[in-house]
C-alpha cells in the first residue's frame, strides 16, 4: 500500500497540471454570448464594459464571470 500513495499523488498532480483552468478573453465571452442570445446587441454592452474592467458580466444572466483578459 505504502508504494501506491507516492503513485496516486503523482498520477493527481499530473491530472491537475494537464487541465488547467482556461483564462478567456473578453472577445471569447462576447462570441458565447453572440451564439447564446436571444438579443445579441446586449453582448456589445457587456464586451464594452469587460474590455474597461477586464470583468465579464453576462448581460442577460447577471452573471460574473470574473477576470478575462482585456482583447
Amino acid at each position: 500500500m505504502k508504494k501506491w500513495l507516492p503513485l496516486s499523488v503523482v498520477s493527481s498532480v499530473a491530472i491537475i497540471a494537464a487541465h488547467p483552468a482556461q483564462a478567456r478573453s473578453c472577445s471569447d465571452y462576447k462570441a458565447i454570448c453572440m451564439a447564446k442570445a436571444a438579443k445579441p446587441e446586449r453582448c456589445d454592452g457587456a464586451w464594452k464594459q469587460c474590455m474597461k474592467t477586464g470583468v465579464y458580466i453576462g448581460p442577460e444572466s447577471g452573471t460574473n464571470h470574473g477576470q478575462a483578459d482585456k482583447r
